[in-house]
């Protein structure tokens, strides 16, 4: 780089927000309106989802961001919580509010080891 090129600009930083399966629980069973976005396979939603859980595996995020509302909620939930933060930095990059999009911390493996098994719903 020569001294007159200018630097590139730094990406900006996202913050992304993590609920924990507990205040995520709590919120659900107070009728909080809430999107959870289960990232999962198929067999892996059938087998075990939070209660309300829609099904959207990660690969089809892109494709249907038309179905998530800009004004509500949004919480994505994976296997631990991985994949889920890097769909919430998708979803704020693409125009949706940093203050409703979450990744649910620890994702199902999390939400399991603190409310249980009996807590998911089988299809």
């Amino acid at each position: 780089m020569s001294p007159s090129t200018p630097a590139a600009p730094e990406p900006e930083y996202i913050q992304i927000k993590e609920v924990s399966p507990q205040d995520l629980k709590a919120r659900l069973d107070k009728g909080d309106e809430i999107v959870v976005v289960d990232m999962r396979q198929s067999w892996e939603y059938q087998h075990g989802h939070i209660p309300g859980a829609t099904h959207m595996f990660v690969n089809e995020i892109p494709a249907r961001l038309n179905e998530l509302p800009k004004d509500k909620d949004i919480v994505f939930q994976c296997w631990t919580g991985n994949t889920s933060l890097q769909a919430s930095a998708y979803l704020i990059e693409n125009g949706w509010s940093a203050e409703r999009v979450a990744s649910l911390e620890g994702g199902i493996a999390g939400w399991v080891q603190t409310n249980g098994q009996g807590s998911l719903v089988i299809e």
